[in-house]
Formats: structure tokens, C-alpha cells, sequence
């Protein structure tokens, strides 16, 4: 037995440590261990989003990226993807090289090339994957199988399964990479690319050089859009969804070829370009669009120039950070100008979080009922504490509206005058952003 514990800690080392070599046959994990670790997932869910996590931390590059919150949504596809073919093929009983390439992966490897990430970032985060699971089936053998003489070989047995399961699969990727890499720096696409980062950096270019690499003028009225498929990697959105509800978007400004640049494996940069200022009018289209199930819409402000170029980019960033934080709460569609005040606001969202419930108190509970109370009281005081303009706005009869200011101020144990701006702000924060800023 003695014997057995030592010769598992040997194991659990060298796997932690990547130093566990290549195996000469192929490998199947035997039973009963094979059955007790294809059933890890059942008993410990979620293991996608904990080696995404654990990817995250261990890799800076990853953690550096700037719309991170989709960044972790495609690690997170990915990783899940893996460990599903890894478990069909222990239930089946087979070896890792029946595996096949998942699409959600491939096309993980494809955005890390849009992204501008070395390839060795791709094969380290496999090395800390591999890691991970086998140190999860590890804590799960332990916790289901008393004796040595079945987790010693299964950890034996899978290790070499899954050193064979991502030599195969990263010999495959690093192809997708390198293709994908060859094709995107061959195509105008690329050179597109390129430029636009390079301005939303701040650095100098020549302005008709730079227009003329984008293919778009910048001595126009932009406005920047960001959109991103909010489904997993691999279900068929791709970017042609995305480019085409970025072009019916940027018509409803009547600008019909907008500049539009891939920034990942589901996200969209666009510039709307016109030659006149828009109008409030279009700005009303734009922001009332709605794109297809499936697809968020963030909106910059209109800027003019090399430098607006950046700006409106910058803010329609700001706004989809919004809706990552609190998707349920701010719609398919947010507009930078609708939600300037909450974004500054929300930065620190600690702090933005005490602000709300210490201003509303009672009335920042996550009930529906809180909820109808707040979205009624905030129209009302936006609409200059008119019941009548309140009730057109949100389409309710004015007594219902009378009706729950009175019950909100009944709730605030305060007259609604009392710090009327702070309740005001809380209102747009707890509205904007939901249960991300409620209390518990």
C-alpha cells in the first residue's frame, strides 16, 4: 500500500511539473477508474469555466486582453469543447487519437491569431489545461475510489492519455494557427487591421496614408461600433453574421460601407463613416436597431477626424463592457450617449455596488416587484417628476405610475426631493446594470 501512495505522488508530480513523456503505444484508460472519471463531470460540473479560469491566471497574455470578458467566453468554449470530446472517448473506451478537433477550438486558435497572441500563449494554455484536468480527475479518484490498486493505474493510464490527447490536438491547431496567420497577413484585411489598431493606440499617421490602408476616409463623422455573438464557439455565428448586422446597422445613418475589422473569434470593430455630422434623427435609428437573437450592439458617440476615430471607438468599448457586465439588464443594443454617466460610475463596481444599496436601500432588492418600482420612479424623475410624461414613457396609465412613486417613497422612509441627484444615479445604475450593483 505504502508502495502504491508513493508511486501516485510520482505521478501527480511529474504531470504538475509537464515533464511525463510521450507514450509509445496508444492509451486507453482501463476500468473501473475509466467510468469513475467520465463521470467526474456529473458530480463536478462547470469544469470548463474552472480550467478557463485557471488558464487565465496562470497566462498574462490572456489576462491582459482588453475586452476580457469575451476573451474568457472563447477560452471558456474552447476548454469545455475539449473536455466533452475527452469524456465521450473514456466512455467509449477509446484512445486519444480518435479524437477529432472540435470547431469551437479551431476557431479559438484562429481568434488568437486575430488578436495578435503568439502561438507558444496557445500551446502553454493546452500545458496548463492538461494540468488542470488531470489534477481534477486526480481529487475525484480520491474522493470516489478507496483503493490504490485502482487510482494508481487509472492516474498511470490517463496520464498518458491526455499527454497523447494534446500532442495530437496541438499538432493540428498550430496548423490551423499558422495557415490562418499566413492567409491574414497576405490579405488587405490584415493591413486594415493593422492600421486601425495603430490609431485607436494614439500613434501618429499620416492621415491620407492611414485612410488609404483602411480603405475609409477619416476626414469624416464617425461612430464606433463593437459587436459580439454571445452564443459558444463552433454553433455556426461567425463573422459574416456579424458583418452583415454591422452594415444594416451603419444604413440606418446612410452610410453603406462601413470600415469593419475582426477583433477575436466572435467580435466585430466598425466605423460608420459620413460626411456630415448625423442627425439626431439617425442617432435615434442607430440606436433603436436591433440586431438578431444572439448578437449585442455597442454604440459610440459621433467624433470627427483622426482623433474622434479613437474616441468613439474607445466609448462604444466603454458601453459593450456594460453590457458584458450585466447582459440580462441592458438589452441587445447600448449607446454610449444613454449610458456615459453609469460608465464612469461603474468603473469601480465595489463601490458602485455600496453607492446603490446605500441609497436605495430596501429598494435595491432583486424582486420583480423592486424592480418595476425602480424603473417607474427613475422615468419619473427623468421626466421632471411628471406622472403624465412617466406614464406615456413607459406605456402605463398615470395612476399606476402614481401609484408606485408613492410606494417607492414609502419604501426610501425619505421624500423623493431628499438627495434627489445620488437617488437619481443610484436609480440609472441599479436600472442600467441590475443584479451586478443590488444587494444580495
Amino acid at each position: 500500500m505504502q508502495t502504491s501512495a508513493r508511486a501516485s505522488l510520482e505521478i501527480e508530480l511529474a504531470a504538475s511539473e509537464g515533464v511525463l513523456a510521450a507514450p509509445a503505444t496508444a492509451v486507453i484508460v482501463p476500468n473501473p477508474g475509466r467510468d469513475l472519471i467520465a463521470g467526474m463531470t456529473d458530480v463536478h460540473p462547470n469544469h470548463g469555466v474552472h480550467m478557463a479560469l485557471n488558464v487565465h491566471d496562470r497566462i498574462p497574455e490572456l489576462g491582459g486582453v482588453a475586452d476580457q470578458r469575451t476573451m474568457f467566453a472563447e477560452t471558456e468554449s474552447s476548454c469545455t469543447a475539449n473536455i466533452e470530446q475527452i469524456v465521450q472517448l473514456l466512455n467509449a473506451g477509446r484512445p486519444a487519437t480518435s479524437l477529432m478537433v472540435p470547431e469551437a477550438a479551431r476557431e479559438y486558435a484562429i481568434g488568437l491569431v486575430h488578436r495578435r497572441i503568439p502561438l507558444a500563449v496557445l500551446l502553454r494554455a493546452y500545458r496548463v489545461g492538461q494540468n488542470f484536468l488531470w489534477a481534477s480527475a486526480s481529487r475525484h479518484l480520491r474522493e470516489v475510489a478507496a483503493e490504490d490498486e485502482v487510482i494508481v493505474p487509472t492516474l498511470e493510464a490517463l496520464a498518458g492519455f491526455l499527454f497523447e490527447y494534446v500532442d495530437l490536438i496541438c499538432d493540428d491547431l498550430v496548423d490551423a494557427y499558422h495557415q490562418e496567420r499566413d492567409r491574414w497577413v497576405r490579405t488587405a484585411a490584415a493591413v486594415r487591421a493593422e492600421t486601425a489598431r495603430e490609431l485607436i493606440e494614439g500613434r501618429s499617421l499620416d492621415e491620407q496614408v492611414a485612410s488609404s490602408r483602411l480603405g475609409y476616409s477619416l476626414r469624416s463623422h464617425h461612430i464606433g461600433l463593437v459587436l459580439a455573438n454571445e452564443g459558444a464557439l463552433g454553433t455556426g455565428a461567425d463573422y459574416r453574421s456579424l458583418e452583415k448586422e454591422a452594415t444594416e446597422a451603419a444604413m440606418t445613418l446612410g452610410c453603406s460601407e462601413p470600415l469593419l475589422v475582426p477583433a477575436g473569434a466572435s467580435v466585430l470593430w466598425a466605423w460608420c463613416g459620413t460626411i456630415q455630422p448625423p442627425s439626431m434623427e439617425a442617432l435615434g435609428r442607430l440606436e433603436r436597431y436591433r440586431p438578431r437573437d444572439g448578437v449585442r450592439l455597442a454604440i459610440g458617440r459621433p467624433a470627427f477626424g483622426v482623433e474622434g476615430f479613437r474616441v468613439t471607438h474607445d466609448e462604444a468599448q466603454h458601453a459593450a463592457r456594460l453590457w458584458m457586465q450585466s447582459p440580462q439588464a441592458t438589452g441587445r443594443t447600448i449607446s454610449y450617449r444613454s449610458v456615459e454617466l453609469v460608465s464612469l460610475l461603474a468603473s469601480d463596481a465595489d463601490r458602485a455596488r455600496r453607492f446603490v444599496t446605500g441609497e436605495l436601500g430596501a429598494l435595491a432588492a432583486r424582486e420583480d416587484g423592486a424592480a418595476r418600482l425602480r424603473e417607474t420612479l427613475l422615468s419619473f424623475l427623468a421626466h421632471g417628476g411628471s406622472h403624465l410624461l412617466a406614464a406615456e414613457a413607459l406605456h402605463l396609465h398615470k395612476n399606476t405610475v402614481y401609484t408606485r412613486v408613492r410606494r417607492a417613497e414609502q419604501i426610501l422612509g425619505l421624500p423623493i426631493a431628499h438627495r434627489r441627484v445620488e437617488l437619481q444615479t443610484a436609480l440609472m445604475l441599479a436600472v442600467t446594470l441590475g443584479d451586478e450593483v443590488l444587494g444580495d
